[in-house]
């Protein structure tokens, strides 16, 4: 099993430019392969996922499906924003591997004129196995009840 040992915002810009779609950050992930993953060449899916955080860190939930893998968060106190995310496969070729991967944010548009802030950007990175536990919600259905 694989275990990440470093995740690392190598690049931020120092001002973000709310709107303009050119923002991005660059993230270091630093990933360890136990001797099984090199022998079985075992392929992974890192998922990173870049979050404004106010106060304490939400508690993510992942629900893996490989390529569609999914991330809930549950909140104890604020809700952190979600500012942007990417999938990178990673084979295990090496038995450490530093991925270098470029994140766009979305940070939408503010209409308040030109106003500064500070943003608490921190980023969630999972490694899921290509051999795991997978689990999909379904589309929601609306049925009526009958009394």
């Amino acid at each position: 099993m694989a275990k990440i040992s470093s995740v690392e915002l190598i690049n931020v810009p120092e001002t973000i430019i709310v709107g303009d779609n050119i923002n991005d950050i660059t993230v270091k992930t630093t990933v360890e392969f136990h001797d099984i993953d090199l022998k079985l060449q075992m392929e992974y899916m890192l998922y990173l996922y870049v979050y404004e955080v106010h106060g304490k860190i939400d508690i993510p939930v992942l629900v893996s499906n490989w390529d569609e893998s999914a991330i809930y968060s549950l909140t104890e106190d604020r809700k952190d924003d979600f500012l942007g995310e990417l999938k990178v496969k990673v084979n295990a070729s090496s038995k450490s591997e530093e991925i270098i991967s470029d994140i766009k944010l979305k940070l939408g548009l503010l209409y308040t004129g030109s106003s500064h802030y500070t943003k608490k950007l921190e980023t969630f990175a999972v490694l899921v196995p290509a051999v795991t536990t997978i689990g999909k919600w379904s589309k929601p259905y609306s049925a009526n009840l009958e009394f």
